[in-house]
């Protein structure tokens, strides 16, 4: 978390490498005041989109190839369902590692969402606008990327307001 001049707080540290940035986003899980510059928001952003991927990708690797023979591909009326034939599906012991693998994906994003939202909220501050902004993640498509857009500007010390930084506990 980016401290700026005339605020009273803890020492400033230098968050700009990706090393500090993590640990910055670990250690302020749940803090929604204050303020985190890009940096301090893009390299844990894109740690959790790496890993996501690396995961992902390693999944996909894995079924292909050790559980190719669990893959059925036969286009069947499945449950009796007129028109639902999903192509392809795995059984025996890919579906058990495929199932690993999503609760792996889901464990992940459990434990991240909420300092993920809350480093959201910080940056917000930092660019000057309310950290409720990020409700537009909710929004499908189009919020995501007005919200992606915001994220991306530039730091404004000069319209950080007191109510953002001010102890709330």
């Amino acid at each position: 978390m980016q401290l700026y001049a005339g605020e009273i707080t803890s020492p400033m540290i230098d968050a700009s490498g990706p090393d500090a940035t993590l640990s910055s986003f670990l250690e302020n899980y749940s803090q929604f005041r204050g303020y985190s510059t890009r940096p301090e928001f893009w390299w844990p952003f894109l740690f959790l989109i790496l890993v996501h991927t690396a995961i992902g990708m390693t999944a996909i690797i894995t079924i292909s190839t050790l559980f190719a023979e669990d893959m059925v591909t036969d286009a069947r009326d499945l449950f009796g369902v007129a028109g639902f034939s999903p192509g392809i599906w795995l059984e025996g012991f890919g579906a058990v590692f495929a199932a690993a693998i999503l609760g792996l994906h889901l464990l992940i994003a459990a434990l991240t969402v909420i300092p993920l939202l809350a480093l959201t909220w910080r940056r917000l501050h930092d660019s000057g606008l309310p950290g409720s902004m990020s409700l537009l993640g909710l929004i499908p498509l189009v919020g995501w990327l007005v919200l992606l857009l915001l994220l991306a500007r530039p730091s404004a010390p000069q319209k950080h307001r007191p109510e953002f930084s001010a102890a709330w506990y």
